[in-house]
């Protein structure tokens, strides 16, 4: 027998070794909650020294707070013969500390409960940066249902201001046009050249001014209301949209080149209004050319498809790209090609609604080459 326990000495020094080096409080209780074994630091957390537990009831050794909780698990833990999880705060040095505990009950060769073995990990700073984590979390939501408030009441004025831009503005300048159109009417051969010229010009400035307010009105209303994606042939819209442009000007011989059908996830609607900016820009600058071409087509890239609008018009310089998307940004001289410059703009919207992109290829005198996805490229 003496030479048994000599023989198991060493293996119990190495365990015990192993036990001290754990960052962690570790110690076995038996079933009667006496201590057979208490690391260095775990009887620095308790106030004394391993000697001085060893033997000892868990209530002799713990404060009297702690002794009672760690009692009752004790014994739920000989018990059940299972193992416990939790967080604890200790008072170390007459601070509060958080401790991570794991409990678990230990059995002989024929599975009976014999001893609880214990250790407590100091996870503090870990519990303060989750504090601190939530702290911020909860301030960075509040902070974002004041934005969101915010932008509420911000979309309840900018409908209210494109109600009133709709009605109040748009009708008197149309009773200036009706009004204009209605005195040259009456005055018919009594009125000079010049005062022609000046009612023309009113009536033409009062023409554009309404067609600018409605291109703001359609820009503000894009952001407004949810997507109604549905699979939608592009190719079908861009054939009607180049149809009712051959209408307005059939006089004009312009080349078109459309695909066969190409189908996207995409709003109808916002479509619409997007290729009808596009190809109305590729018929608009190409008007210089003795033989326009227009192309709407698409090709792969990746998993994701490419659409564009091309054509063989006055074209831009790219050194300008960065603003080609903006709103009331023109490249060209209103008298050559008119328009309000928010054409562009409204497009860009209605592909950044979809999540995708767009952008150019053009140089002055080679026409131009929009490009977009409705979905992030890979």
């Amino acid at each position: 027998m003496q030479q048994e326990s000599a023989a198991a000495e060493p293996d119990r020094q190495v365990l015990a070794a192993a036990l001290e080096s754990l960052p962690a409080a570790a110690w076995v209780v038996d079933r009667d909650g006496c201590y057979r074994y208490v690391s260095e630091a775990y009887a620095r957390l308790m106030g004394t020294s391993p000697a001085l537990c060893l033997g000892k009831h868990m209530e002799e050794v713990m404060p009297a707070s702690l002794a009672r909780i760690y009692a009752l698990r004790h014994r739920q833990l000989i018990d059940s013969g299972a193992r416990k999880r939790f967080e604890q705060i200790w008072t170390v040095d007459g601070e509060p500390r958080w401790f991570e505990v794991h409990m678990s009950c230990l059995c002989d060769g024929d599975g009976q409960a014999v001893a609880v073995s214990g250790f407590a990990q100091d996870v503090t700073q870990h519990m303060e940066q989750q504090e601190a984590a939530r702290r911020v979390q909860n301030e960075l939501e509040k902070r974002v249902a004041r934005r969101t408030h915010q932008l509420s009441i911000i979309n309840e004025e900018l409908e209210a201001f494109s109600y009133s831009v709709s009605h109040d503005l748009r009708a008197p300048l149309r009773q200036i046009a009706g009004f204009a159109e209605l005195l040259e009417g009456r005055l018919g051969d009594q009125i000079d050249e010049a005062a022609a010229q000046y009612l023309h010009h009113i009536v033409d400035n009062t023409r554009r001014m309404d067609g600018l307010i409605g291109d703001l009105l359609q820009l503000a209303r894009i952001n407004q209301g949810g997507l109604l994606k549905t699979q939608v042939d592009l190719t079908a819209i861009a054939r009607d949209v180049l149809a009712g442009l051959r209408n307005s000007q059939p006089e004009r011989p312009v080349e078109l080149e459309l695909p066969g059908p190409s189908y996207a996830d995409c709003d109808p609607g916002l479509m619409r209004i997007a290729l009808d900016n596009l190809l109305g820009n590729a018929w608009k600058f190409t008007g210089c050319r003795a033989e326009p071409r227009i192309q709407f087509g698409c090709f792969a890239r990746g998993a994701c498809t490419v659409y564009f609008v091309r054509d063989n018009g006055a074209g831009f310089d790219l050194q300008n790209a960065e603003r080609l998307f903006g709103a009331f940004q023109r490249f060209h001289r209103a008298s050559d090609f008119p328009g309000t410059g928010v054409g562009l703009a409204t497009v860009r919207r209605i592909i950044n609604r979809h999540g995708g992109q767009i952008w150019a290829e053009s140089a002055p005198g080679q026409g131009a080459t929009f490009y977009f996805t409705l979905e992030t490229p890979n």
